[in-house]
């Protein structure tokens, strides 16, 4: 028989779902068989996101910023009461826009940027296990230590490898991490695994930004000077995270929590 991952009855969030790995990770769980709500700021976006991964109305869309409290708490509302349950979340949302362009070094970045940058990729993650972890608990009642829920948090590579120039983007992925591992502990024994995934180079529309060039020579020039540190010596796609992603939302996981999974190519090696 062969080997498949069955989310069949499932219900996911993916946050930071419109785009790059949110969106290859919402179609991939789709395509195991959940029920997929995601969940970006730009309703257009959405839509579109939506519309490209079909899934025969598996997947919908609601607008939400994760970095507001009240907002997340309505939307895990929103998902129970349309789905009845949450068994997965995804926190995957981030950008670049709240990094301070100018700042060559920590000391220079505002304290504005640093805030937003800080809210952005770290507190909308508690935000959102604060309300998806009760909900997931909420469920079907089951024994202890039975599965309840699946969290997967979305780091990145400069947490570990903490690069000159960009100390707040690393310091919000680092403190992600750390949430993940402790509320892991917390949650353990109550059926409810988290863990989380660190993405190497991969080619998403945030990468893409920072690879495009004046020419066509000097993208491939960046790029060049990309894969000449990865042991694979390639990019990474965005499916590639989400196949990891799914597998951790899964019960051939089960006895895996508090864990973070490099998907980098040996980029850290």
């Amino acid at each position: 028989m062969a080997y498949t991952i069955d989310l069949s009855g499932r219900v996911a969030l993916v946050t930071g779902g419109t785009s790059g790995i949110g969106l290859a990770t919402a179609a991939k769980l789709a395509t195991a068989g959940a029920r997929v709500v995601i969940c970006g700021r730009n309703a257009e976006r959405g839509r579109a996101a939506v519309a490209d991964i079909g899934a025969d109305g598996l997947v919908s869309y609601l607008q939400a910023d994760v970095s507001d409290d009240e907002q997340v708490r309505e939307l895990v509302d929103a998902v129970v009461r349309e789905h009845g349950r949450l068994d997965i979340a995804v926190n995957n949302a981030g950008n670049v826009e709240t990094l301070d362009p100018s700042a060559r070094t920590s000391v220079e970045v505002t304290p504005s940027h640093f805030d937003a940058t800080i809210r952005t990729l770290m507190t909308s993650a508690w935000l959102c296990m604060r309300h998806e972890i009760p909900a997931m608990i909420a469920g079907d009642p089951a024994g202890p230590g039975a599965a309840r829920g699946a969290v997967v948090n979305v780091s990145s590579m400069d947490a570990a490898l903490l690069a000159a120039g960009t100390g707040s983007y690393s310091a919000a992925k680092l403190g992600l991490e750390a949430l993940t591992v402790s509320t892991a502990k917390e949650f353990a024994a109550r059926g409810v695994r988290i863990n989380a995934v660190r993405p190497g180079a991969i080619l998403t529309p945030m990468l893409e930004r920072n690879l495009r060039g004046d020419s066509p020579q000097e993208r491939a020039e960046r790029v060049a000077a990309y894969e000449a540190v990865i042991s694979m010596r390639r990019l990474g796609e965005p499916r590639e995270v989400a196949s990891v992603i799914t597998w951790l939302c899964s019960d051939e996981a089960s006895y895996v929590t508090g864990q973070v999974l490099n998907v980098d190519g040996a980029i850290s090696l």
